[in-house]
């Protein structure tokens, strides 16, 4: 069984200085002691708040977005051995409590990469828009992938140590998502997918994507594939 002493958590942050104290906390109240908050470039108090609450931080001096912060968190892992790694949103939209259900399907299915999907189960509760959005996606990510995954946006996933080491991501943005898939199958990795819940709020809808960002994501993508074919 994969400990929980053994997985770190990764929370991508910016400006999440009114919510990022009660994430990390959550996390750590669901046993997993040691959380690292990429603090990317906040003009707020993302970085006092989330060493308060018992976090590792990791500071950008400038904001250079989501892709980045999975990039510097899995640079961590690498620098000092981590056997795990679980990326989850600093917006408080993810449950902690199912840290589990992906630590159990990577060890039940032998993966290197678990997607948290949102969409595996009915879910009344995500805002239409989020849903249209994502869909609109996953036909994107999955024209360049093997197998149909669900959920090609979600910042809930975990990675194991051969993922850690051959992942090499390039796309600052959102984009890293959809790269992290493409680029996982490109390299032979297994990668499963299982069900979370999410809760959306005010707070938490005011932050990823629109749909201007979304088509700058999707060419960024396309670029991307062709500057870094492997």
């Amino acid at each position: 069984m994969i400990e929980p002493k053994d997985i770190l958590v990764v929370i991508p942050a910016y400006n999440e200085g009114t919510v990022i104290a009660d994430v990390v906390r959550r996390v750590r109240d669901e046993g997993y002691p040691y959380v690292l908050v990429i603090n990317d470039g906040s003009a707020d108090q993302t970085c006092e708040e989330a060493r308060k609450a018992g976090a590792i931080v990791v500071s950008h001096l400038v904001n250079r977005g989501a892709g980045a912060g999975a990039q510097t968190g899995i640079a961590y892992a690498r620098k000092h051995q981590i056997a795990f790694i679980v990326q989850i949103d600093a917006d408080g939209q993810h449950y902690p409590e199912d840290i589990r259900g992906l630590s159990d399907a990577m060890e039940e299915e032998k993966a290197d990469i678990v997607i948290g999907s949102r969409f595996m189960r009915p879910n009344k509760d995500i805002p239409a828009i989020r849903v249209i959005y994502n869909k609109l996606s996953n036909v994107f990510t999955n024209w360049f992938c093997i197998r149909w995954y669900s959920d090609t946006q979600s910042g809930f996933r975990m990675l194991n140590r051969t993922a850690i080491e051959t992942i090499d991501l390039h796309i600052d943005g959102f984009g890293y998502c959809s790269e992290m898939i493409i680029l996982g199958e490109k390299k032979g990795l297994k990668i499963a997918e299982v069900p979370i819940r999410v809760v959306y709020t005010a707070y938490s809808m005011s932050k990823g994507q629109d749909l201007y960002m979304g088509i700058n994501t999707a060419m960024n993508i396309l670029w991307k594939l062709v500057s870094h074919p492997k």
